[in-house]
């Protein structure tokens, strides 16, 4: 037993649990290892070659305005190139296939354009039909079809995504007149007739449509009927239109219309016929096809306002008796305001048949006159109208205008 006991104390003692002793000195850091040295960067490889070029973009043509001649006979269209200033010189007349009529229409949308086909449209009043026109890259027009307008007096044309909407007056003669809209597809070079599209106005009298136009979405068109006094909305399924909707025009005689950048429909209106009876009016759109007013029948203070187009937040009329052009402020709500307290932003001869903006919206051309010139003007940034100069033209019946 005593053997065993100084064993366990022999064994603690070594594991120092009974009594420690004092702790030896630190030693010394060794001397710090050296960095090795870094190696030389390698060299760069050299370029690649060159991969093949790509195919060239498409050649835009030059910028121009258009006009339709609409003379009795053969229908052209009129052509000018257009500077980077705004003036016009001539490029030329194309035939559209079919025959004008030899005296104004008294509409807006003779004549109109699609970017993205580029391509022209146009109607031929003479012998009741329509035209596509092919753009060349060097302004020029070359026509690819001329068909039946699908009704009698076709005046206003309007397209979007290759569908084709022409509003047709009738027979204006008669007792039963039977005004109507009529579709079309662009089929490659063909423009071929919609099955079940062509839809009557809202009544068989002189109701006298002057303007149509697809909404911005392209879901409907709608129509302006002057006579009448009401705006008709045609819903589309699947390119067809439907049954209309027709509802009274917040101003007397609606003529023409363009939609601001928001999407509200703004329309001119002649008025009862007395000076300085004009105004403009604003709707909003429904899904449903109902036109909501936003501004009702808003004075101008001046006589037969008829054309109307819009440049981003204003639109400008055309007043054919008071011989100028009206500016209006369209507020993002639609709201619309005079440009000037007149009523008068800028003057032109009297008779005016039609207005167009650059897509840039820099400058307005107007057809006005007898015989008839293309006035000038360049648009401000708040919207008022600088006067350039005109064109002067032989083509007592021209109507539509395009400016591109």
């Amino acid at each position: 037993m005593k053997k065993l006991g100084l064993v366990v104390a022999l064994g603690l003692g070594l594991a120092g649990c009974v009594e420690d002793g004092m702790d030896g000195a630190a030693g010394q850091n060794g001397t710090p290892g050296q960095d090795g040295t870094d190696g030389s960067d390698g060299t760069n490889g050299t370029n690649g070659t060159d991969g093949t070029p790509g195919p060239a973009g498409p050649q835009l043509p030059t910028p121009g305005v258009y006009t339709l001649s609409n003379a009795a006979g053969p229908n052209q269209v009129a052509a000018y190139v257009r500077a980077t200033n705004g003036n016009l010189s001539r490029k030329g007349r194309f035939d559209t296939g079919g025959a004008g009529l030899g005296a104004g229409l008294g509409s807006q949308g003779a004549l109109v354009f699609d970017t993205k086909l580029q391509r022209f449209f146009a109607v031929n009043t003479g012998d009741d039909s329509i035209s596509m026109l092919e753009l060349d890259t060097d302004g020029s027009l070359k026509t690819l079809s001329t068909v039946p307008s699908g009704g009698v007096r076709p005046v206003s044309i309007t397209v979007h995504d290759g569908v084709v909407y022409v509003a047709n007056q009738g027979d204006i003669t008669a007792t039963a007149v039977n005004a109507t809209i009529s579709g079309f597809r662009v089929e490659g070079n063909d423009l071929v007739g919609i099955a079940g599209s062509i839809q009557n106005l809202s009544a068989t009298t002189d109701v006298h449509p002057t303007d149509i136009a697809f909404s911005p979405d392209g879901g409907a068109v709608v129509v302006a009927e002057r006579f009448a006094n009401k705006l008709d909305t045609f819903k589309l399924v699947a390119g067809v239109a439907q049954p209309g909707s027709f509802q009274a025009s917040a101003g007397m005689q609606p003529f023409a219309f363009d939609w601001s950048p928001e999407g509200f429909l703004v329309v001119a209106e002649v008025g009862p016929g007395t000076p300085n009876g004009s105004s403009v009016s604003s709707y909003a759109l429904g899904a449903d096809g109902a036109l909501t007013p936003v501004t009702s029948h808003l004075a101008t203070g001046q006589t037969a306002a008829c054309w109307l187009a819009v440049a981003g937040g204003y639109a400008y009329v055309a007043n054919a008796a008071s011989a100028n052009l009206t500016g209006i402020t369209i507020a993002e709500d639609g709201v619309l305001s005079l440009h000037d307290a007149s009523g008068i932003t800028a003057t032109t001869a009297a008779g005016s048949t039609d207005l167009a903006v650059t897509p840039d919206r820099g400058f307005l051309y107007a057809l006005a006159g007898n015989p008839k010139s293309i006035y000038i003007f360049a648009i401000t940034a708040d919207g008022g109208l600088t006067p350039m100069s005109s064109l002067a033209m032989t083509l007592p019946s021209v109507t539509g205008l395009v400016a591109r």
